[in-house]
């Protein structure tokens, strides 16, 4: 099978594991399981850790996804990258769109309400749109970042991610499989983009010429 078909694969793999986690997500064992994880970061918050949660909330939320999913793919595009401003604009729009479908689909309660800081900005939980976005952003940094940039390009995505996910837990909007269910979103968004555009009859009319090269084979590859 050809490289693109691969991907496309296991992006669809992806896609299964992630709706499976939903479903087993709903279950009462679990659920309880998740409260009581929820209900010790409870008991361990504090007035800074609160403001620096809040601050991770504010800069992924959807306004935000959204934003970089239209701004990144315009600096690419304006940089004669257009190749990967294709790429970066579909993994967003492909990882807001799973995660959209999946929390109608799975439709999750959030937890309890007397463990909330904060209102939650919709009553579906699973996935967190919140870590899609920040793993989005991640795999996107490593889709486009070159040379010896990419390893810390790889790190800070790495941390920012565990960084909202782990907000979102100790905000007490979120159980530990949402913050997981956020990531396999983006990770399918990723494979499922790379795939899609390596099918011969869609690589042949992306743009040709700019600045844009294959390497993000190499980060498909590892992403499998």
């Amino acid at each position: 099978m050809f490289s693109g078909g691969r991907k496309l694969v296991c992006g669809s793999a992806v896609l299964v594991a992630l709706f499976a986690l939903g479903a087993v997500a709903k279950t009462a064992t679990l659920t309880r399981w998740d409260t009581a994880f929820d209900e010790e970061l409870a008991e361990r918050r504090t007035s800074g850790l609160t403001w620096l949660a809040k601050a991770a909330t504010e800069v992924s939320q959807t306004s935000v996804g959204v934003a970089l999913a239209l701004l990144l793919p315009l600096v690419l595009w304006m940089s004669h990258r257009r190749r990967d401003a294709v790429r970066v604009l579909l993994v967003f729009v492909g990882a807001l769109t799973v995660t959209l479908v999946a929390k109608v689909t799975v439709a999750e309660h959030r937890p309890p309400a007397r463990l909330w800081v904060e209102v939650p900005d919709n009553a579906q939980s699973f996935p967190s749109g919140h870590t899609t976005i920040a793993a989005a952003l991640a795999l996107a940094l490593v889709l486009v970042v070159r040379g010896r940039a990419r390893v810390p390009a790889a790190v800070l995505g790495l941390l920012l991610t565990a960084g909202v996910a782990l907000a979102r837990m100790y905000l007490g909007v979120h159980h530990p499989p949402d913050v997981a269910g956020g990531v396999l979103s983006a990770r399918a968004a990723l494979l499922l983009t790379l795939g899609f555009l390596e099918l011969p009859p869609v690589a042949r009319r992306l743009p040709r010429g700019d600045r844009s090269d294959d390497e993000p084979r190499k980060v498909a590859a590892a992403s499998l």
